[in-house]
């Protein structure tokens, strides 16, 4: 489908759920082109670009790194204006225990600082400010540069960057930006690069392959990237920056990636885990990874527990629509072993995240009895265990704590928390200090109390006190050699008990917004869930057994990877009902960049642009940003009492408040925010003035993750309830503007918001449009930096379902609206305003209800192709499929890339049924059975030959014990002890079977690990046995059925929030910046 259209999350598990790696929207400048109907979208001829969202790709360890000069080339687009950015990090490998020498390793080749762009080789300090010694790598830069000048390419253009270093020339090291020199610096380091490091894109490392920081992370787009083993002249450089072709057949090339792997992939969504290397080397660079299975058990103490466990190096297992995790009472318990934490914090990540479970405070739908607070609130840290692995704060700022100084190897433990937005109604966090520093097998077991909120923590079976906490934003701390603080947070709350459950990162929103900052480096075992409070003795006595499979046990994961899963191995109870255990299993994935349809501005061989990308059936979008208004002047007929707001949107922008939807009837303080929906990074949401209060102002959800999302928001004025919807699920219910009407003839702006009508926008510096003063500008910019497409408005309150049946239709999905014909009814009587976004070239974007309400834009638009994919696994033929099984197996006769396998017939039903030609063959004549086989074919014209029998009336079923001789006493005699015989052999042959049977069950795992081909074999008739049961399986059920069992996770997709920690006290020391 679109890519755009993948709300399931954006990670490599999910080609094994019908869904693979987003690759996401076309950024293309396009003249409009006709659409191709029923097909994909086509790249151009940049082919495709990756877009970097505080994600990372990597090549460790890199052996053709240059060792004497080099030049690193590569084409980068962005628009951040809150991080430094840097766009590549060479870290070299060592072992001193210097610690200028580990920081001078790690910062061996970086560029960095996308706002005032430098390259740096082998500094310790990148920048410091001040600086009156000259230390820093910025200082050697200031002979070459204009006072105040600088190298900023965040301005949301596509820019050609490279850099230079030459050792000779008394490591003089060049930046050009577009192929001219801008700035230059003999920084007089000479010494060799060292080769076999790790080369990173889109962080930088403050240790060897790791280490990242947030605030340093590349937010935007990168393609044909380049690296020489030579300093390039000007000239050199210009003669290659945006070429285009395949092959440069130059020496001097070690690496080269185009990005541009998913050309070939016939439209279809697929995961890539490396870009290839196009220079010939093989330098591939790794763009995804997968946990992996350990190679020992845990072993504690000497003594291997027989525990098989998961090895993570920021990547994660998950299970989005997780179901039966306990609301009320809990005990989590786990094996877990981490790196040594180093001596020198430099050499530290911040977290090491352990268990993180995302849910939701449902609220009861009524928006008066919640004292100002929200109904519903989206919980990010429903469930997190985490480990700290460096200062949480500095040391020292914890007062009276007396010689407890140091958070390093502390346990953190949150319940029904989101510490965002909400007016902290959720801020529920508890530490406890365990002094996890070594690299050892650990059990950690934590159980909360929904009465009390009682929280306990247990580390190798020892209960710990807590020493910090916040309950509700009330927060304390006190040493815990003095009895700590309370253990009780969060008493009385509740979460879903559906959600998403993700091991080894922390989600910032439901099954995402991953940060490598946080990813976990190290090994879970025996993951154990239970619907109660386990006792101390419980779980001391029990860590180092193996479980009982039990009713109270919700959950247990033992770590057994097959086919990219953890499988569960107990059922569990969900609204009465048993849940199977493999509707819990876990899928194994990695976080990574992502493939974007690239609008790099190369030039083919004659030295024309290069081709645009073509659209598919569902054709455009339009890009926004401060450099447009879209705007509807006199808007008559804008529901006045009840509405839906519906829309797709995609942005990575996290450092402004995007405001997609702004209608204004007055000025400032009077009417300009009369239905207003605000700040994609933390939604807000306005009707008539009515912003809220500090209870309920922000949402504690944002959308900003580089994903696309489904948007929707209801408001009824009868009671005030305003639903915010994220990809068809209710995420946030408040209370705005009860009574009121909203006035006709306003003005609509789509994606800036008004403070007077049409304009007064809050806005950067260099922005179009009646932008405000900066003295005035009192939020900061809110205007929308990303992708719009298929907006409705609606006079009626939409529910839930109608929502996922519009996200459905949008995708291709619904009955009325396939692959070749996406989108609603346009016809709609309660359809007010329908903006689909399709146009593809001109000013105007057309109302398609024919209500007349057409968008016009006042700047020269950016429209953008729609990357239209079908998905391969969602059991529908579409597009350039052969065929879909509801599988990405290969050997079942439809493979993982759609394709017939040879030697197979499939059909086109919904899924496809696979047979061989010797499988149509029915010599029992038992039809309904026949018909439910695997080797079935439903639409077949097949019919059996006089040989094998009728298929109606008594002869339709054939057993073996169907004939039989005469019966005459003499042949029975004659028979008799020959019948004895074979009943005893019978018996004794059943006997035997059953124990090898029995013995082959229990010892499975050992057999499947030992002969893979054969679990792939029981796998595959599994598949087809129960493929058309699968009762509980939220990836097999439509939007109507899937609302049934758990309405609050239909359609869910990633959306990010900004996990924000207590802040250490500001100090007057310089700021060094070593990142």
């Amino acid at each position: 489908m679109r890519a755009k259209r993948n709300i399931f999350g954006g990670a490599a598990w999910q080609q094994h759920a019908g869904l693979a790696l987003c690759v996401c929207l076309g950024l293309l400048l396009s003249s409009g082109p006709a659409f191709v109907a029923s097909e994909p979208s086509i790249p151009g001829g940049a082919g495709y670009a990756l877009l970097f969202s505080d994600s990372i790709a990597t090549l460790a360890p890199f052996h053709d790194m240059p060792t004497k000069e080099l030049t690193f080339e590569a084409w980068v687009r962005t628009s951040d204006t809150c991080h430094t950015g840097a766009v590549v990090s060479y870290a070299e490998k060592t072992y001193s225990s210097d610690s200028k020498e580990r920081v001078t390793a790690a910062n061996s080749f970086v560029i960095w600082d996308i706002k005032d762009l430098i390259a740096c080789r082998g500094y310790e300090l990148l920048d410091r400010i001040p600086d009156p010694k000259g230390e820093s790598c910025r200082s050697a830069y200031k002979k070459s540069k204009e006072t105040g000048a600088k190298i900023n390419i965040a301005d949301g253009k596509w820019h050609h960057l490279a850099a230079t270093w030459k050792a000779s020339e008394n490591g003089k090291t060049t930046i050009y930006i577009d192929g001219m020199k801008r700035a230059e610096a003999e920084t007089g380091i000479t010494r060799e690069i060292k080769p076999g490091g790790a080369l990173v894109l889109g962080a930088e490392q403050d240790c060897y392959n790791g280490c990242f920081e947030k605030e340093q992370a590349f937010y935007g787009m990168m393609d044909e990237v380049r690296i020489w083993s030579k300093a390039k002249t000007q000239a050199e450089i210009l003669e290659h920056f945006r070429f285009s072709g395949s092959e440069i057949s130059n020496s001097h090339l070690v690496a080269w990636w185009k990005f541009d792997d998913l050309v070939g992939d016939r439209g279809i969504m697929t995961t890539h885990y490396q870009a290839h290397d196009s220079s010939g080397r093989s330098n591939h660079l790794n763009i995804l990874s997968l946990p992996k299975k350990s190679d020992d058990n845990v072993i504690y103490k000497g003594k291997d527990l027989g525990f098989p466990a998961l090895d993570f190096q920021n990547n994660y297992a998950m299970q989005p629509y997780f179901q039966g995790m306990p609301d009320r009472d809990i005990t989590v318990e786990f094996w877990a072993r981490t790196p040594q934490v180093s001596d020198a914090e430099e050499d530290r990540n911040l977290y090491q995240e352990l268990v993180s479970f995302a849910s939701i405070k449902k609220g009861n739908g009524d928006v008066s009895d919640d004292g100002g607070y929200a109904d519903a609130v989206f919980m990010d840290d429903a469930i997190l265990i985490e480990k700290y692995n460096n200062e949480y704060v500095g040391s020292g700022w914890l007062r009276g704590m007396g010689d407890f100084k140091s958070t390093v190897g502390t346990i953190s433990v949150h319940f029904n928390a989101n510490r965002q937005g909400n007016g902290f109604q959720h801020d529920n966090w508890i530490d406890f200090a365990v002094d996890w520093k070594d690299d050892e097998w650990h059990h950690v077991a934590v159980s909360w109390k929904h009465s009390t909120g009682e929280t306990k923590c247990y580390f190798d079976g020892k209960e710990y006190k807590p020493f910090w906490k916040s309950d509700k934003h009330d927060v304390s701390h006190k040493n815990p050699k003095s009895g700590g603080v309370t253990p009780y947070i969060a008493k009385g709350t509740e979460r879903t008990s559906a959600g998403s459950l993700v091991l080894g990162q922390n989600q910032e929103c439901f099954a995402g917004c991953f940060s490598p900052t946080n990813g976990f480096h190290g090994s879970i075992a025996e993951l154990r869930v239970w619907d109660h409070v386990r006792s101390s003795s419980d779980i001391r006595n029990n860590m180092q057994s193996k479980v009982k499979h039990e009713d109270s046990l919700v959950l247990h994961y033992d770590f057994r990877p097959y086919n990219d899963q953890i499988e569960n191995q107990v059922d569990t109870r969900f609204n009465g009902q048993k849940i199977p255990k493999y509707v819990n299993n876990l899928k194994l994935g990695g976080s990574g960049p992502t493939w974007h349809l690239s609008y790099c501005p190369l030039e083919r061989e004659d030295g024309q642009p290069v081709e645009f990308p073509r659209p598919g059936t569902a054709g455009y979008a339009l890009e926004l940003d401060d450099q447009q208004v879209l705007m509807l002047e006199n808007f008559k007929d804008f529901p006045s009492r009840q509405l839906t707001l519906e829309f797709w949107m995609w942005s990575a922008d996290k450092c402004r408040k995007g405001s997609p939807f702004s209608y204004a009837t007055g000025g400032y303080e009077k009417a300009d925010n009369s239905f207003l929906l605000f700040d994609y990074n933390d939604w807000g949401v306005a009707v008539m003035e009515d912003e809220g209060t500090y209870k309920d102002h922000h949402s504690g959800i944002g959308v900003t993750d580089g994903q696309w999302h489904h948007i929707a928001l209801s408001w009824d004025s009868s009671t005030g309830q305003t639903i915010l919807y994220d990809n068809g699920r209710r995420v946030w219910t408040a209370k705005r503007a009860k009574g009121k009407e909203i006035p006709s003839g306003g003005t609509l702006v789509i994606g800036r918001e008004q403070d007077c009508l049409g304009g007064c926008f809050d806005s950067d510096p260099g922005a179009k449009g009646d932008t405000q003063a900066k003295e005035v500008n009192e939020y900061g910019s809110e205007d929308f930096f990303g992708m719009i497409e298929e907006m409705r408005l609606w006079r009626v309150v939409r529910t839930e379902e109608e929502i996922n049946e519009g996200i459905r239709a949008d995708d291709g999905l619904s009955k009325d609206h396939g692959y070749d014909d996406p989108g609603m009814d346009v016809n709609n009587p309660d359809l007010v305003a329908y903006w689909k976004f399709d146009a593809g070239s001109g000013y105007a974007v057309k109302d398609t209800s024919g209500n007349g309400h057409d968008l016009r834009m006042s700047f020269p638009p950016q429209w953008r192709v729609v990357n239209w994919l079908s998905i391969c696994g969602n059991g529908i033929v579409e597009g350039a499929e052969d065929c879909d099984d509801g599988n990405q197996n290969d050997g079942d006769g439809c493979d993982h890339m759609c394709e017939i396998e040879d030697g197979w017939f499939c059909t086109r039903e919904r899924p496809s049924v696979c047979s061989r030609p010797g499988d149509h063959r029915d010599y029992s004549g038992d039809h309904d059975h026949h018909s439910s086989s695997s080797s079935s074919h439903s639409d077949s014209d097949y019919s059996p030959s006089k040989h094998e029998g009728s298929r109606s009336g008594s002869s339709s079923s054939h057993h073996e014990d169907d004939y039989s001789p005469d019966y005459t006493p003499e042949h029975q005699g004659g028979k008799k002890k020959g019948g004895h015989g074979g009943l005893i052999a019978f018996f004794v042959f059943t006997i035997i079977m059953g124990a090898m049977g029995t013995v082959v069950y229990f010892k499975r795992e050992e057999l499947y690990d030992r002969f893979p081909k054969v679990r792939v074999a029981v796998d595959n008739v599994k598949e087809k046995i129960f493929k058309k049961n699968r009762n509980y399986d939220m990836l097999h059920l439509d939007a109507g059925e899937a609302d049934i069992l758990a309405p609050e996770f239909v359609g869910m997709q990633p959306g990010p929030g900004a996990y924000r920690p207590p802040s250490p006290k500001p100090t007057a020391d310089p700021q060094d910046d070593d990142p």
